[in-house]
């Protein structure tokens, strides 16, 4: 896995790539890079190694996730680093379009930053199970998140949320719909706060799109 943190640094054995920090990371919120970054050495993959002590992720099953660095002779090769998951941190506002074409990604956690909206683009990760935009400024969200059918979790805990596109409604295979924290709309915060209320937003947002689906073709 690849980790861009806080410090701006890739939590690679040794170095990361100069454009693996500035391709996938726009303006951060203080509006500089982090003084310490030095770009330059290897990007992303061989090398399966548990993450050392300043960037393990210990996971609730008591392992740690691994990643890998791609070698220099693989990227002489022209080889595409091909990340399962990635991590971005560090109040960044904004992030390169280039990360939408990493459509090998299964896990990606952009929470923790200033980001004030998500492109149209996102749906392009296909095979995404998991995505946490937890604690950024977001207002709204693409309809084509809906698209994105492999989501089982999806985090969107403390943003400015007061609505959620309907076509939510469409994620029959999620499992977790993180959403507190969120000034959401009455109606969806009493929906929300029954039991199994995420199920029932996830329906209630499914009825209201098969309703403006009918209204649009009578």
């Amino acid at each position: 896995m690849l980790k861009i943190a806080a410090n701006g640094r890739l939590s690679a054995p040794t170095h990361a790539s100069s454009t693996s920090f500035d391709a996938l990371c726009g303006n951060m919120a203080n509006g500089d890079s982090p003084p310490d970054y030095k770009p330059g050495g290897s990007a992303g993959l061989p090398v399966t190694k548990a993450e050392n002590a300043d960037g393990r992720k210990q996971l609730l099953n008591g392992m740690h996730r691994v990643h890998r660095i791609m070698t220099e002779e693989e990227l002489a090769q022209g080889k595409q680093p091909r990340w399962t998951e990635l991590e971005i941190h560090g109040r960044v506002k904004n992030v390169s379009p280039g990360l939408w074409q990493m459509t090998s990604l299964t896990a990606l956690f952009l929470n923790g930053n200033a980001l004030t909206r998500i492109p149209n683009e996102i749906s392009h990760l296909v095979n995404l199970t998991m995505l946490d935009l937890s604690f950024n400024k977001l207002r709204s969200l693409p309809a084509e998140l809906g698209d994105m059918i492999s989501l089982c979790h999806l985090y969107l805990n403390s943003n400015l949320l007061r609505v959620l596109p309907y076509e939510l409604g469409k994620l029959f295979r999620l499992q977790t719909l993180g959403l507190q924290g969120n000034p959401l709309s009455p109606e969806l915060s009493k929906i929300y706060n029954e039991p199994n209320g995420q199920q029932k937003v996830l329906q209630f947002l499914l009825d209201h799109l098969a309703s403006e689906s009918h209204f649009l073709f009578i």
